[in-house]
């Protein structure tokens, strides 16, 4: 994956700090990985979004599309003195070190396995219904989570 430097470069601090690993799941996505958890990043051209993978009751993996939840809660402290950008890669990388800055900020209870904020979520407006993990994904992330 042509971005998995960059993602550790970024995330590394916080992969240590919360004992969390990371997984290239395919070209376009990477997750980090804690003992019930995935945040799984989804690269789309120039963009990075974000979808967050758990168990359900019944035991399979299910996926909320958690993009817009977590970032409506940065802020420009998140922000700070970034990087010019001028190609997507870069644009990538920039939006890995806002993620980097603004998870621990902002979720650390989440990066810490907690998963009562799905209530929450469930009652944002954009929030959109968990969808049953298959394929590729349920099979890379099936024996960690």
């Amino acid at each position: 994956m042509e971005y998995e430097a960059d993602f550790t470069n970024r995330f590394k601090q916080l992969m240590d700090d919360y004992e969390l690993n990371y997984k290239v799941l395919s070209d376009k996505e990477i997750a980090l990985i804690g003992p019930t958890f995935a945040l799984v990043f989804l690269i789309h051209f120039d963009e990075v979004s974000l979808n967050y993978v758990c168990r359900d009751a019944d035991g399979l993996l299910i996926c909320y599309d958690v993009w817009s939840y977590f970032l409506h809660v940065f802020d420009d402290k998140d922000r700070e003195d970034l990087p010019e950008y001028n190609s997507a890669k870069e644009r990538i990388d920039v939006s890995f070190l806002i993620l980097s800055r603004g998870l621990p900020r902002h979720w650390s209870f989440i990066l810490n396995g907690d998963r009562q904020w799905l209530k929450d979520y469930k009652t944002y407006e954009l929030a959109s219904l968990p969808k049953k993990v298959s394929g590729n994904l349920r099979d890379s992330l099936n024996s960690y989570i």
